[in-house]
């Protein structure tokens, strides 16, 4: 079994270290029953990489296998369809997506999709979600798949508030946020709520 870590670069600095090393750390220790033996700051980045937006690909079991970087582009997502997550469980970034993909195939016609398990929103294939209502707040589900890192940086700096978000109340909300370690809230990915499909 094999884990990954996907770390943000901006113009050569690396975003939200702490989290992901502690999830590495946190991994590994689950998993393996040892903490990894490897400082995420230590990775060198080549002069190619480092202007603008870059995505590093840590892959590690008990040791480190690969880092790759490439150039990063924002998804566009315009169109959300809620599926049923049923038994999915990925609370480890596992290298394995073969659940999550398969969950995706049933996406439709639209870009990507939004979990739900008993009745409660999750997050989509590739991250985490924030609702924004219309008085500007931030919330995210308290139900994820993964807390992800971006999701814990958001929470700990109290810029979102976690919640159960209910697939009923989506209706008290205006926009859905696209967040994970590539994309910030300040990015604004984002779908209208009345762009969502049931």
């Amino acid at each position: 079994m094999r884990f990954i870590e996907t770390i943000r670069i901006t113009d050569g600095v690396m975003d939200n270290l702490f989290y992901h090393q502690e999830r590495m750390l946190c991994t590994s220790t689950t998993v393996f029953g040892q903490p990894i033996d490897f400082e995420l700051s230590k990775i060198s980045i080549s002069v190619e990489y480092r202007q603008g937006i870059v995505k590093c690909r840590v892959l590690y079991d008990n040791r480190i296998q690969e880092i790759s970087f490439q150039h990063y582009q924002f998804r566009t997502i315009n169109s959300l369809r809620l599926v049923d997550g049923k038994d999915i469980v990925y609370s480890l970034k596992s290298e394995d997506r073969t659940g999550l993909n398969q969950l995706y195939s049933g996406r439709g016609g639209c870009d990507e999709i939004l979990i739900v398990k008993d009745g409660l929103l999750t997050d989509t294939s590739f991250s985490n979600v924030v609702l924004q209502d219309s008085n500007g707040l931030f919330y995210t589900p308290d139900t994820f798949l993964l807390n992800g890192t971006r999701r814990q940086q958001l929470l700990h700096d109290g810029h979102i508030q976690e919640t159960p978000i209910p697939v009923d109340d989506l209706k008290l909300y205006e926009w859905i946020y696209i967040i994970n370690a590539m994309i910030r809230l300040e990015d604004k990915i984002r779908i209208p709520v009345t762009q969502v499909s049931y």
